[in-house]
């Protein structure tokens, strides 16, 4: 079969991104053709196996970016392809994956919300993905986010899916604390055997709560931060940067940019921490836990469920204060319980079901796609 995929932006380092590519390759090793339409990219090793097709629709802001790409992927794919799945909200799709969170639950807590072009614009493509009476299936990511999205718009549950985690196999590797990886790595960054590393990763500073990192890292003069995902120089990163040289940690943070040999830098770390003001699942939180590194995390995350119930870290519950963080941090500095934590958290890891996301997500399209191509046959 022929298959459509669609996503505004495409760029190495974005969880959405790879899941994206991954479901992409593994319908093509089904044996069907699979055609990528973005609207920009960048990356240029990312998905260059993939056929990509690039929609030009201009610089504007991102929601009218989002809805010019949407109204130009609708035309440029209506009755070309078998099956049409996007990867941000669009119209006219025959599956959603859904990485985010409800825009429209969002402005029914703040009214005002609905003022804004950019939240309107939003909750229209939105209603065109989750409205009652449509055909568009989604596939969502997290219980909460499940739930949201059903009271927001009281979707058919017959057209909701909920999957399990999505962590790639190949990016669990605990051996790496005991193997001499740590060590060499920690060495190679120029950490002390007194240092207490702790590592954020993240491509959205503000929501991942990296200012709420910084903030907690002046009270603990032995810690030392690596950032992965952002580069000090861009844009994404100047309010942090500023943050830092007020609050005087500047020289305690190794900004380390994009990084695929992310299991090697968390088995250099002490600690992984992701105060996020809101995450919809928070899988790079399973990927600590996979690769036996304690979490420190909010309970704003999807997946801080399995941080409790592995015992591998501490979630801050909301709402979030700067000085529960501080504490977490303080018990954190135990090591006794960091040990039992990395164990505990190594342990929790094995479990199959934390990887099966994405094989799941390629199962239903293709089920969906055989049934909608039988009905039509039929029809």
């Amino acid at each position: 079969m022929q298959f459509a995929f669609a996503i505004v932006s495409l760029f190495p380092g974005g969880g959405l991104q790879r899941d994206c590519v991954d479901i992409a390759r593994r319908l093509r090793r089904l044996g069907h053709d699979v055609t990528i339409f973005t609207s920009r990219k960048s990356g240029d090793e990312f998905a260059a196996d993939l056929s990509l097709r690039i929609l030009p629709v201009g610089d504007s802001t991102n929601h009218f970016r989002q809805r010019k790409f949407s109204d130009e992927f609708r035309k440029q794919s209506k009755g070309k392809f078998d099956f049409v799945v996007g990867f941000d909200k669009l119209s006219g799709l025959d599956i959603l994956y859904c990485s985010d969170r409800s825009i429209r639950a969002r402005a029914t807590r703040n009214p005002f919300l609905h003022l804004l072009p950019r939240y309107r614009e939003y909750i229209n493509l939105e209603r065109e993905c989750f409205a009652p009476n449509l055909t568009t299936n989604v596939l969502l990511l997290s219980e909460p986010q499940f739930n949201e999205y059903w009271s927001s718009w009281t979707t058919e549950q017959n057209r909701m899916v909920l999957l399990p985690p999505t962590l790639a196999l190949d990016r669990r590797r605990p051996e790496y604390r005991t193997d001499g990886t740590r060590q060499k790595w920690r060495t190679s960054l120029g950490i002390s055997l007194e240092d207490w590393v702790w590592i954020a990763v993240c491509v959205q500073p503000k929501t991942k709560g990296l200012d709420r990192t910084v903030r907690a890292l002046r009270h603990f003069a032995e810690a030392r931060l690596l950032v992965v995902g952002l580069e000090e120089s861009e844009a994404r990163s100047a309010k942090i940067k500023y943050l830092a040289g007020q609050l005087d940690v500047a020289n305690r943070i190794k900004w380390l940019g994009h990084r695929e040999n992310v299991p090697e830098l968390m088995a250099a770390a002490d600690i992984f921490i992701h105060p996020a003001r809101y995450d919809t699942t928070g899988t790079v939180i399973l990927e600590a836990i996979a690769n036996g590194l304690p979490v420190v995390t909010t309970t704003a995350c999807g997946y801080a469920r399995h941080v409790s119930s592995a015992n591998a870290g501490i979630v801050v519950q909301e709402p979030f204060r700067q000085g529960a963080l501080v504490d977490a941090l303080q018990t954190a500095r135990d090591p006794a319980l960091m040990t039992r934590w990395s164990t505990a958290a190594s342990e929790y890891g094995k479990q199959s079901s934390l990887y099966t996301g994405r094989e799941r997500a390629a199962e239903l399209i293709v089920a969906s796609a055989l049934e909608r191509t039988e009905a039509v046959t039929k029809g």
